[in-house]
């Protein structure tokens, strides 16, 4: 049903993929993988005429709201602009009834267009071209524009078309908006105004609508509709033969979150979201596109990637990750984050996890460091809700939420999740309480921008507070075993979260430790060299009494070791656990098959696990292993380990590398990049894979390439696939504008700083000048 080899207008190849035939009970995927957005807002790509089982979703970053006190906070589904409701000679248009035939649905990830195109023909006979076209403007990103053409090819037809704003829409059932004031302008530009029931965020959406014939505009009079949580209009014409009739819907979404209406009166914010209404109208589709095509085409320049490969595909899919990275990205406000299903969906209610930290991060540390700083910054100000979750558990310091949404809100993450096959209730979900490695997650990603970057004011400003604050929390999360000496991190959730209430995870107490590691360096460097920064935050944090408890409890923290096999347990009883034949799982089409047959709770007692685990561990503090480690447990989690989890091929693939298997290493990214992309046509129903889109990234460049830091230095081991001939990124280090460009045989790297740069390639320092070429 995909078509990854379209081609676009000037032959261009590799940058658009395409729906080739409609199926009524297969919506899901494509609404998600082709979604549009710019970060600022992302909009589900449904089709223009409704269908059952469709899933219409527009979302604005940070507008969380509650639905009741028994729900969590999540992003409302705000009012759709998309629909279209068609008539062809007094009867409803539908793909369902008729013929149809040349039926395509493009993404065009260069200009971040969706495109729709088909013939229909009715039970009359009469055939009609239909032609669709969409955009979410990066260049205005209140901006959503729609175009269609209607063509009749061998008999006239009396054609309508109705289209507005219709906020009768909910997230699976919860209503999150009050009725608002309604209003149409000049029998001409729709208002709708809606406010979230409990966060009390006010929207203001506005839609009108342009219409020719043959390129002549058309002025026909609408007829003019009202409803409850509705405002529309429509339009009746005849269309000759032959002839093209074009309908334009310019759309504009504001909100009260947005930095430029901030403590303004509500009067202000509709009296400019008209005007800019009014200007869309004015300038139509194609103009507004010109400007959205200019601003991606900067995108592209920005992130420009070179894949040489036997493998189109290969091209495609990193510029599909890309593509998604940028449209799920709030670039424009640094008190909203990036969701685990991005705006493509309404999958985990649009909260953030780790996956932002460990998988999405890099790609802006080294490509936009700007945007990862803001990204961290969004951590920053989540310091009010960690605080308080730490109190609330008894714990000192910031203890991150599992999720979060509006930074303040603290833990956000559901009790109750899927049903238990066993007992028939529902599952609980233990992540919010007891899944905490987050918080070290956290302390990771600002000590990774910081030695990336170099960025000194964001530490002072922001970074070393997360720091201190973090380890703080694990001081006081210690437990003290007595039998043993030694300081434990009893009843967790490890990254593998097939194991609940274990002891010890592994990966949980090394990050811990070493957040409390950073806290203590971080401290003794500034108390020797910046001393009033610490005075400074002396206040608040009370620092001497955690630098206390930092220093004399770190050396006791228990951190599992090899065994005599150099495999490190997972936790206390991993090891100890039944041991059951997984070929049928390994080989499932579908995620969670175990779950048909198994409970969570029977799981749990299973050498089983979802996603990497202590693999995790070996990629982010790699250089605390040694590759004799590493190899052995790889070999022995890999068979136990399911991937039911979008984060755990791409790790896989990135220590298959780095264990010299370079064909393992590229089957496994294969496999990361079809999560979304691959024919499996409901993989992404619930919206796309963010942390799995980043995970792309870094197997192509921290991984195929090698890219690396490691005690604060760049390091380059590159270990190209056999189906690569070259790879070429820019990336930013320290300031510095790197490209760098890689063969099997050599490598080339260009430098934008008038001073030399030292970096590590395959072991070796390496000291240069503006310019390397070294053979590999």
């Amino acid at each position: 049903m995909l078509n990854y080899n379209k081609t676009l207008p000037n032959q261009l190849t590799n940058w658009a993929f395409s729906e080739t035939a409609f199926k009524p009970l297969l919506l899901g995927k494509c609404e998600s993988i082709m979604s549009l957005g710019n970060g600022y807002m992302g909009l589900r790509s449904v089709t223009e005429e409704p269908y059952i089982g469709e899933t219409r979703n527009l979302f604005v970053n940070g507008t969380f709201n509650k639905f009741d006190e028994n729900e969590v906070t999540e992003l409302p589904n705000a009012a759709d602009v998309t629909r279209f409701d068609m008539l062809v000679d007094g009867r409803r248009f539908s793909l369902e009834t008729g013929k149809v035939e040349e039926y395509s649905r493009t993404l065009d990830l260069r200009h971040a267009e969706l495109i729709r195109s088909f013939v229909w023909e009715n039970e009359a006979g009469k055939r009609v071209r239909f032609s669709f076209r969409r955009f979410v403007s990066l260049d205005n990103t209140h901006v959503i524009g729609m175009k269609m053409e209607v063509t009749p090819l061998n008999e006239g037809i009396q054609f309508s078309v109705g289209s507005g704003i219709n906020a009768q829409l909910t997230n699976t059932g919860s209503q999150h908006f009050h009725e608002g004031e309604k209003r149409i302008f000049d029998k001409k530009y729709m208002q709708l105004e809606q406010t979230t029931t409990e966060s009390k965020v006010h929207f203001i959406i506005h839609a009108s609508h342009r219409l020719s014939l043959n390129g002549e505009s058309l002025e026909i009079a609408p007829k003019m509709d009202i409803h409850r949580r509705k405002v529309a209009l429509s339009y009746t014409l005849d269309i000759p033969a032959g002839e093209t009739f074009t309908f334009e819907k310019m759309s504009t979404v504001h909100t009260s979150r947005d930095l430029a209406f901030e403590g303004q009166e509500l009067s202000v914010m509709k009296e400019a979201a008209l005007a800019q209404a009014k200007e869309a109208d004015r300038q139509g589709y194609d103009a507004l596109f010109e400007l959205h095509k200019q601003a991606w085409a900067n995108v592209w320049d920005r992130y420009h990637i070179e894949i040489d490969s036997e493998q189109e595909f290969d091209k495609l899919a990193l510029r599909f990750a890309t593509y998604h990275l940028v449209v799920m990205t709030p670039a424009h406000d640094r008190r909203m984050a990036i969701g685990a299903k991005g705006l493509s969906g309404e999958g985990y209610k649009g909260h953030s996890f780790w996956d932002t930290e460990i998988f999405i991060l890099p790609f802006y540390i080294y490509s936009r460091p700007e945007i990862a700083r803001s990204l961290l910054e969004y951590r920053y100000l989540g310091l009010e809700g960690a605080r308080r979750k730490a109190q609330e558990n008894g714990f000192k310091g910031a203890m991150y939420p599992w999720e979060q949404a509006w930074p303040t809100d603290g833990e956000v993450t559901p009790v109750w999740g899927e049903v238990d096959v066993v007992t028939g209730l529902q599952t609980k979900i233990w992540s919010g309480f007891i899944e905490q490695h987050i918080t070290s997650d956290v302390a990771y990603a600002v000590w990774h921008y910081y030695k990336a970057t170099g960025d000194q004011d964001f530490m002072e400003r922001y970074g070393y507070e997360i720091l201190f604050d973090t380890a703080t929390f694990w001081a006081s999360r210690l437990e003290w075993d007595n039998a043993k000496g030694r300081y434990h991190i009893n009843e967790v959730i490890g990254p593998d979260e097939y194991k609940e209430h274990v002891d010890n995870n592994a990966f949980t107490n090394y990050m811990a430790h070493f957040n409390m590691e950073l806290a203590i360096q971080y401290y003794n460097e500034l108390q020797s060299e910046r001393p009033e920064i610490l005075e400074r935050l002396e206040e608040s944090l009370k620092l001497q009494e955690s630098y206390t408890a930092w220093t004399s409890k770190i050396n006791q923290i228990y951190l599992p070791q090899p065994n005599e096999d150099n495999i490190v347990p997972q936790d206390d009883t991993y090891l100890t656990l039944e041991q059951i034949d997984l070929t049928k799982y390994k080989n499932q089409e579908k995620v969670g098959s175990l779950f048909r047959e198994y409970s969570l709770d029977q799981v749990n007692k299973l050498q089983v696990s979802k996603q990497a685990d202590i693999m995790m561990l070996f990629f982010l503090l790699e250089n605390k292993f040694t590759p004799e480690v590493k190899k052995a447990n790889y070999d022995y989690y890999e068979p136990k380990t399911l991937h039911d989890s979008s984060l755990s091929l791409s790790t896989h693939s990135i220590l298959a590398g780095d264990f010299g298997d370079s064909d393992l290493a590229y089957q496994l990214f294969r496999k990361a990049t079809e999560i979304d992309l691959g024919p499996n046509m409901h993989s992404s129903d619930a919206g796309i894979h963010s942390a799995s889109i980043g995970g792309i990234w870094e197997c192509v460049v921290m991984g195929f390439a090698g890219l690396r830091m490691l005690d604060g230095k760049l390091h380059l081991n590159p270990s190209l696939p056999q189906a690569w001939k070259q790879l070429k990124f820019p990336i930013y280090w320290q300031g510095v504008h790197l490209n760098v460009h890689l063969t099997h045989s050599d490598v080339l790297i260009t430098s934008s700083s008038d001073e030399p740069l030292a970096l590590t390639i395959k072991g070796n320092d390496v000291l240069f000048h503006k310019e390397l070429h070294l053979p590999l």
